[in-house]
């Protein structure tokens, strides 16, 4: 009982750092591209230092490399839509679009995995269109609209991350999964950095001394530690408790907004309403998956 206590109090406080994310994204005054190549080179660093990394890389053979890489590429491109949805609109709208990343996975995974649609994830998913009309209808600028659109898709491609890190990393080690994710993100951002600097050479510098700071803050304290305790959470609790749990990411985000950035200013009545519709029908959605399993069972 204290064993499984611990690992919901490791799961909660990786929770709460990664609503942290939000606000240092939008503390952070570099361009969301130049956030996250950093982000990615920073935790790969890090990485480096973890004993015997390298041993559980060795294990791998290529096709899992590969898999790998492709699949933390994905999780780069989120990153960057994510980041863009902060900077053209605010914290608080980009991880209300967060929100919906667990009804994503429920109507998405039957078309990746080609099993059979739960009627109940169809019903709950359209809950979600109410929730995201009104949060549309409540951002009355053009740049809050379109971060408002690229915090969906972001929301959408962390669904197809999540289904394809539960298919192919069941059975790799749990460091060797973020080292090869983080560094082929950034492989592939570099990569794209000829092309960035065509479409926006003037978002990409150099970060301030503050900038810098807050990138090792967002790289350890919100990245590689909260990852380690939600992990270290996963072998003393159930999948109901850890994505119940996980769901709290946008209660904390918003709240945490609402204190050190006074978004509340800039949001009315309609984009509370649809972010509570959305998140309730997340919740919805775990109870009645939870029940299912123990009925099955």
């Amino acid at each position: 009982m204290q064993f499984r206590s611990k690992a919901y109090l490791q799961m909660n406080v990786a929770t709460f750092l990664w609503g942290l994310t939000a606000i240092l994204g939008k503390a952070i005054s570099i361009g969301e591209f130049s956030l996250v190549w950093y982000r990615v080179f920073f935790v790969s660093i890090s990485m480096l230092f973890i004993p015997k990394i390298f041993l559980s890389i060795k294990k791998l053979n290529r096709r899992k490399i590969f898999i790998l890489s492709g699949i933390g590429i994905l999780l780069s491109v989120h990153w960057v839509l994510w980041y863009a949805s902060i900077k053209y609109a605010n914290a608080s709208v980009a991880v209300s679009c967060i929100a919906s990343v667990s009804l994503f996975v429920a109507i998405s995974e039957p078309f990746i995995n080609k099993t059979s649609f739960d009627k109940s994830n169809i019903i709950l998913g359209l809950m979600v269109i109410p929730g995201i009309i009104l949060i549309n209808q409540s951002l009355d600028l053009p740049n809050y609209k379109f971060g408002f659109f690229l915090g969906i898709l972001a929301a959408l491609l962390a669904a197809f991350y999540a289904i394809f890190n539960k298919k192919y990393t069941q059975d790799i080690e749990p460091n060797a999964i973020t080292f090869i994710q983080m560094l082929s993100g950034f492989i592939f951002l570099s990569f794209c950095l000829p092309f960035y600097f065509k479409l926006s050479s003037e978002n990409f510098h150099l970060p301030s001394s503050q900038d810098f700071i807050l990138l090792l803050v967002l790289s350890v304290l919100c990245t590689a530690i909260p990852y380690n305790l939600y992990l270290r959470a996963l072998k003393a609790s159930d999948a109901f408790t850890t994505s119940l749990i996980n769901n709290l990411e946008p209660i904390y985000g918003i709240i945490l907004a609402i204190i050190f950035l006074k978004e509340n200013k800039e949001l009315n009545w309609q984009f509370y309403l649809g972010t509570a519709i959305i998140l309730s029908a997340v919740f919805v959605h775990a109870f009645i998956s939870n029940k299912k399993k123990i009925i099955s069972s």
